[in-house]
Order: C-alpha cells, then structure tokens, then sequence
C-alpha cells in the first residue's frame, strides 16, 4: 500500500478501530506524526511500528498490505526530512516514535513484549539503528533488546547515504562507511531478531543485498539466535518492497514462536 498523507485509507478497515493520530514529538507538528490502526477484536495483539522510505529527503505513506492482517496493530510514522531538518533528525524522530509506542502499548492493548519495527529503504535504515544501538531507546528507559524482531526492507546497514550530506562526509553515496550511524557498527548475538530482504545484486540499489548479506553472515557468526536474509530474483528497489509481503508475515510468526 502506498499513498499521500492525506489518505489514510486501509486494506481491511473493517477490522480496524478507527485511525487514531498522535503527536510523539508533543509540538503539534505534522511530520512527528503516529498513525495507530488497532484491532477492534482480541487483546495483547503484536504490533508493527513501520517507517517509510524516501532517502530521508521524501516519501509518503508505504506499508505492506499484509501487515493489515486484523490480528496485530499497525503502527505508521511521520518523520522530519532533509534538507528542512538534516539528518540524524528523522533518526531522533524514529527513536522516539518508537519510545512513544512502547511506553503506551499496553493501555492500547498491544503486548509490549511483541512490538516489532520496520521499514522500507530509509525506513529500514531507521528502524534498524533505533533497535540495533541501545543507546536510543536506552534515553528512554527502554532496553531495546526487548523488541519482538527488526523487520528491514532493502535498508542500507553502512551509514546512510543522506546522512552524510547532511553532516558533510567526504565520501560519496556510495563510497560506504561504518561508524555509529552504521547498523554493521552495532553488530551483537543479543540483538532482537532481525530480519533483512532486498532485491536481486545489481537491481536493488548498489551494494544493498551485499550489505544485508554481511549483516546476516557476520550476526551468524557472532551467534545470534535469529538472523533472516533474503534476496528477491528479478526485484529492483521498489520491487523489494512489492515482494516482500510473505517474508513478512512468516517471520514475524517465527519470531513470536520464538518468544514464547
């Protein structure tokens, strides 16, 4: 599903309570924005919090269809961008969308302890750095460690590209670093369960299966318990996303298995 913001229409809204809009920045702005889909039948459901792609710089509403399942809350948010607010603001924005949800789960009947974060490209970047460096939700009390699972779409795991304009890195876009700002910088066996799918090398974006592909192998060898990788055939960037659905959903129950 993809639209403006000004749309929120669903699949599946009939299942759903309807949209409830909340302001995790507390300035009553527009772009820190939450858009809560929750269930109207059952209690302690899972939830997904999903950011969109857009490099940071742009993007609208773009989640997965299937996440709107009618048994788990769906969870959207809306971030500063670039250049208005440079890059790590989106990523303070995702930390603390996150934080926003998690400190009120359970009042909404989300089982806190099966909360997952995603995202599609940029999205991916944010959710991977706000569950894999404890530092971010540390700020607010929260062990990231207790997140259900990483759900990462076509995410760069070096530093993100936009990132480095925004705080003047001499390197180019695709000349990659690891620092702080890098997912592969923050690599450890008690990180939540992560998930990564892309498109095929040399359809998705340069280097991105290959990167996500390191991020796999170098968890497994640190022992981490549940790493998944997957690269789509035949699937260019945006096609990651279009396929990524049933990678989605069977993980996600693998992880929650897990948990149990």
């Amino acid at each position: 599903m993809r639209s403006e913001w000004d749309d929120l229409g669903i699949p599946n809204e009939d299942a759903y309570h309807p949209v409830e809009t909340a302001d995790f920045g507390g300035r009553g702005r527009t772009d820190q924005q939450l858009y809560l889909r929750i269930p109207k039948r059952g209690t302690a459901f899972p939830a997904v919090v999903w950011f969109h792609g857009g490099g940071l710089t742009g993007g609208g509403r773009e989640v997965p269809d299937a996440l709107f399942d009618g048994r788990m809350a769906v969870i959207e948010a809306r971030y500063r961008l670039s250049p208005e607010f440079p890059a790590p603001a989106a990523l303070a924005d995702a930390v603390a969308a996150t934080a926003w949800t998690l400190k009120r789960a359970e009042a909404r009947g989300i089982d806190p302890e099966r909360v997952f974060v995603g995202g599609m490209s940029a999205g991916a970047w944010l959710a991977a750095m706000t569950g894999m460096d404890r530092s971010y939700l540390a700020a607010y009390g929260i062990d990231s460690r207790k997140l259900a699972g990483l759900l990462l779409v076509s995410g760069q795991m070096t530093t993100h590209f936009q990132l480095k304009i925004d705080l003047h890195y001499p390197q180019s876009q695709f000349e990659p670093v690891i620092d702080r700002y890098a997912p592969l910088g923050h690599l450890s066996p008690e990180l939540p369960p992560i998930l990564l799918v892309t498109g095929e090398s040399g359809l998705d974006m340069p280097g991105r299966p290959e990167e996500n592909a390191l991020m796999a192998a170098s968890l497994a060898a640190l022992g981490h318990p549940l790493v998944r990788c997957f690269h789509i055939a035949g699937a260019d960037h945006g096609g990651a996303f279009d396929r990524c659905e049933p990678f989605l959903t069977d993980f996600i129950a693998e992880a929650s298995e897990a948990r149990r």
